[in-house]
Formats: C-alpha cells, sequence, structure tokens
C-alpha cells in the first residue's frame, strides 16, 4: 500500500487517482473536524466539498509531504469558516440525536484527559512532536478517531500508531504532572437552565482556579463527555442522573441547577384549536412531539403527569429526540405538532411566528427539579475545596441573574448565539428561577417516583449516596 507521501507526489504531479485516495484515507478526519465546528450534516458536507476542491488546486505548491494531514486540516477550518461567515449569526444546529443507549468508553482514561484538559497546554505540547507523532496524536486525542482509521489514512500500520501514540502518552503525563490541576471542567447546553455556570465563568477572574466551560449542542453528547471523564460536572437532567447512577455510573447531586424552565410548544394551528377545546391530555394523542431525551424530565413530566404512556413502549404521541436547539425547524416545517424542552426555544419560535406556547413544565408540576450539577464520585471526594468554591460561585451567580437579568440574558447570549431579548424575557417573567437551589430529598424523592412510575428507573434509586449537599 502506498503512503500518503507518495499519494501526494503522485496527485501533486496531476494523478486523479492518486487524489481520490488521498480523499478516501482523509475523509474521515476532515468530516470530523468540520463537524466539530459546524454541528449540521448538511453545512459540513458543502464545506468539505470546498475543501477537498482547494486542496487539489493547491497541493502543487506543498513542499513537504509530512505536512499534509495538518495543511489539509488547515484549510477545512478555513473553509467552516467561509461557512460560518455566510450563515446568519446564532447556533448551528443538527437532528443528529436518536433513540441511543448510555454511552460507554472508547478511549482510555489518560487519553480523554490529554483530549479534553486545558487546550492551550496540548496544543503546545504536541507542537512540540515530530510531525507523524504529532498528525496520530493530534487525530487520536483531539478528533477521537479510531486507530484502524488513523493507520488507513496515514499509511502506518496500527501497531507502529499505538507505539508511537504509547510515547506520547508518556510525554504528555510528565508534562501534565507540572500543569495546575486546580481546575474543574463543566458542561452545559445553550438552554436557560443553564445560566448560572454561564455567569460564573464570564464572571469568575480565574486566579484561584480556573473553570473550563465546555458548550455541547445533545444531552447525549454532554452524557458521554461525563461518563468517559471528560468533565468533571455536568448539568444533567435529573431522571438521566438516576438511571447512570443505577447503572454504576459515580456521581454526585451536589446542586439544584434550576427549578421549573420548559415549556410545550406546539404549531400555531393545533395550539389554538386545543386552547379553545380547554387543553385535555387527549389531545396530543397521536402527536409528533420533539423531546430532548429518552431519559428527559419533559418526557417523564407528559407521561407522568397527564399519564401519557410508558417510556420504555409505544405510547399514544410519538416521540422525536433532537437536540433542543433543532426543534424549532422541524416544526416550522410541519413535520412536527410541536415540542417540550427548555426555554429559551419555545419563546423563540413564539417570536418567530411557528408556534405557540401552550403549557409550561411548572404547570405541570409546581417547583420542579428538572437539571442538577452532577458531579463525579472521585472529583466529589478528592477536590471538595476546589468544589465548594465552584458551588458558592454558582450562588453568587443565581443572585446575579434575578438582579441582573439583561446583563445575565447578555452572558447567554454571548455563550450560546441565542437573542440576548429572548433570553432576558425567560428571567423577567419568572419562568426558570435560581432560588433554594440545595439539594432535597423530598424534591428528589418526588423525581425518583415519577421515573419509575413511567418505567424510566427500573428500581429506586439510592438518594443517600447520590445527593451531596456541601457547604460553603
Amino acid at each position: 500500500m502506498k503512503t500518503y507521501q507518495d499519494l501526494i507526489r503522485l496527485a501533486g504531479g496531476g494523478s486523479r487517482p492518486a487524489f481520490s485516495e488521498l480523499v478516501r484515507r482523509f475523509a474521515g478526519m476532515a468530516k470530523a473536524v468540520a463537524m466539530h465546528r459546524l454541528r449540521d450534516p448538511f453545512l459540513v458536507e458543502d464545506a468539505l466539498q470546498d475543501a477537498f476542491l482547494a486542496a487539489w488546486l493547491h497541493l502543487p505548491g506543498l513542499r513537504n509531504p509530512d505536512a499534509f494531514p495538518a495543511w489539509l486540516r488547515g484549510i477545512v477550518i478555513n473553509s467552516c469558516r467561509r461557512m460560518l461567515r455566510s450563515r446568519p449569526t446564532g447556533i448551528l444546529t443538527s437532528e443528529m440525536d436518536g433513540i441511543e443507549e448510555l454511552p460507554s468508553d472508547e478511549l482510555d482514561p489518560l487519553e480523554h484527559y490529554a483530549r479534553f484538559q486545558t487546550r492551550d497546554t496540548i496544543r503546545t505540547l504536541l507542537a512540540s512532536l515530530p510531525e507523524i507523532y504529532r498528525e496520530a496524536a493530534v487525530q487520536r486525542y483531539m478528533l477521537g478517531r479510531p486507530y484502524e482509521e488513523i493507520s488507513a489514512a496515514l499509511g502506518v500500520p496500527v501497531g507502529t500508531i499505538k507505539r508511537r501514540l504509547h510515547e506520547t502518552r508518556i510525554k504528555l503525563m510528565r508534562a501534565m504532572a507540572d500543569h495546575d490541576t486546580q481546575i474543574i471542567r463543566v458542561g452545559c447546553l445553550p438552554i436557560s437552565d443553564h445560566l448560572l455556570p454561564m455567569i460564573a465563568h464570564q464572571r469568575h477572574d480565574q486566579a484561584s482556579f480556573h473553570m473550563s466551560l465546555r458548550k455541547f449542542l445533545s444531552w447525549s453528547e454532554l452524557t458521554r463527555a461525563l461518563v468517559n471523564e471528560s468533565l468533571d460536572a455536568a448539568m444533567l437532567m435529573a431522571p438521566l442522573a438516576m438511571v447512570l447512577h443505577n447503572r454504576g455510573v459515580s456521581l454526585k447531586w451536589v446542586l439544584d441547577g434550576h427549578h421549573e424552565g420548559s415549556s410545550l410548544t406546539m404549531q400555531k394551528s393545533m395550539a389554538r384549536s386545543l386552547a379553545r377545546n380547554r387543553f385535555k391530555s387527549d389531545d396530543l394523542v397521536g402527536a409528533t412531539l420533539g423531546l430532548p431525551h429518552p431519559l428527559s424530565t419533559h418526557g417523564m413530566l407528559l407521561r407522568s403527569v397527564l399519564g401519557l404512556g410508558q417510556a420504555n413502549g409505544p405510547g399514544p404521541f410519538r416521540p422525536v429526540y433532537l437536540n433542543p436547539s433543532c426543534m424549532a425547524r422541524p416544526m416550522a416545517q410541519k413535520s412536527m405538532d410541536g415540542f417540550f424542552c427548555a426555554e429559551p426555544w419555545g419563546l423563540m419560535a413564539e417570536t418567530a411566528g411557528t408556534g405557540t406556547v401552550l403549557i409550561r413544565s411548572r404547570d405541570l408540576a409546581a417547583d420542579h427539579v428538572c437539571c442538577i450539577l452532577a458531579v463525579r464520585g472521585d472529583f466529589a471526594r478528592d477536590k471538595s475545596e476546589l468544589l465548594g468554591s465552584y458551588l458558592s460561585l454558582l450562588r453568587s451567580a443565581a443572585d446575579f441573574a434575578h438582579a441582573h437579568p439583561l446583563e445575565s440574558a447578555s452572558i447567554q447570549s454571548r455563550f450560546t448565539g441565542v437573542d440576548r431579548d429572548t433570553a432576558a424575557c425567560v428571567l423577567n417573567r419568572g419562568l426558570v428561577t435560581f432560588r433554594d437551589l440545595s439539594p432535597d430529598s423530598d424534591r428528589a424523592g418526588h423525581v425518583m417516583h415519577m421515573a419509575m412510575q413511567v418505567g424510566m428507573l427500573d428500581r429506586p434509586c439510592d438518594l443517600s449516596t447520590l445527593l451531596l449537599p456541601l457547604r460553603n
């Protein structure tokens, strides 16, 4: 098999078959880079076509064949940037989520540590490696590609890839051992429910400890990162956290993330009809409804409070599992009757004229817990002081959100791209609240009862080991 360097020399001389083979080998890497940047499969395809065309045109000018992977990655990134500039501002969304099992770990913990720790430090370390070692490390640690794909792309045996990565891991371990460990890595989604980590990150001076806040577009990606130890803590829906805990994932519920905050939004014509008939749960029979995850608080409320079937079987409505930020588009296209998820997406649909908020989660269960701050058990045990400092920041952020709704909405807009005025409306109208956030066994027990009632939990969750209220 020809090495990719051989193919580059041939393709640089005009061989289209050689370039086609390069495209085949590196398409996976290029797609991973583009998806990380764009989060939209349709835009990704456009970006890749543009990038590979540019690569073909400029390949004769590439002097060092060893540099091709990094050179191509730069072309893909530039193509993605052009795509983003040509789009209206806001969040790019994709309908990537389906019903899926809870994630399993494919990489060893050290690789996750290297992949998600302070990026500037990792990039500095990788830049010091020889070209072929650096490319294998980037594709494995930064892009999470399997050994076999890296081997095929670089034209190097799998055993050689593993050996190079083993040597790289040793260097990373030595370098990271001297790195400041006072860091907490937190994950959230672009929803009003997760405003507190955004405010805390914005207002924290990063002097006493470093806070790394990562935005995810889907619950599946966020959950995978927490389970795989790529995060220390995450804003996680309470039923989902309970299922993970029952499955042996060591988590601690250290803070209620918020109370209430979601809305059932329907197509305008359907919402008017239901309102005239004084909405009843039977009105949703046969409807296609978007939900953020199979183990979501939203599905639990629909099934438990409104009696709309079991989570693990057929029910009177058809659930479609989507990222919260994708809900409005299929409803506007009338491929979905409505959706039930966190604000500000319901209000944004109303503002756009594509939907009407029919009922709010607080009308189904007043003061209910939806998202919590879930922390990995080892982090809570080994870094309790750091965790306590972070919780103090979140509580201060809660006070700030209630006292300064417009500035808080501006912070949310900067972090997520959502409309600032709509985010402010959520706060001004009290649609989500951040008061009394200490974990409460009665509130947690109520969630557990509903989750068991609808089949999300197959047995009670041991709340005494899950709940961990910490003092400041």
